[in-house]
């Protein structure tokens, strides 16, 4: 979950981006840069509703972040054509897999503006419902490149051991 960062200045305003890499309080004005707030390997830095936050990414875990609100349709549109074949056509073999595609349905209907924190069975029953969207609606694949190519990069990282 998400924890907005409060002003290190007058204590009660919370930070807004300003420049690329940059933020200013709310209450006082108090500039700062990203190097101001330092994170830890398993955190990031996101901008939610205007207000920057730090966001625990859990061991394994990747974050994907949607440009656009239409992303979580997108890929929900996958992940309900993956289930429906699945009915008739094993898609997801384990009851798992199963079980964590339709999570995934329900928290992108709750969060379409992301940024989403998914897990490596999350990031692979996701690039499965991809792999059945491209097989049978090819041009349905070309809609988002970019948002494709960066799951499946997520699911790439998200199968290799940790370093630390």
């Amino acid at each position: 979950m998400p924890v907005p960062i409060l002003c290190h200045i007058c204590h009660r305003g919370r930070y807004e981006p300003r420049d690329p890499g940059s933020y200013a309080c709310r209450s006082c004005g108090d500039r700062a840069t990203e190097s101001t707030f330092p994170v830890q390997s398993d955190e990031r830095l996101v901008v939610l509703a205007g207000v920057l936050q730090v966001l625990a990414v859990p061991d394994g875990h990747q974050v994907i972040t949607p440009t656009r609100r239409c992303h979580a349709l997108h890929l929900g549109a996958s992940l309900v054509l993956a289930l429906r074949l699945n009915r008739t056509h094993p898609v997801y073999r384990p009851a798992e897999d199963v079980q964590a595609a339709e999570d995934l349905l329900a928290a992108l209907d709750a969060d379409e503006q992301g940024p989403w924190v998914l897990s490596p069975a999350q990031l692979g029953v996701l690039t499965r419902a991809m792999d059945v969207r491209d097989a049978l609606l090819p041009s349905a694949s070309r809609q988002h490149p970019d948002l494709d190519a960066e799951i499946r990069a997520a699911h790439l990282r998200s199968q290799r051991p940790s370093t630390a």
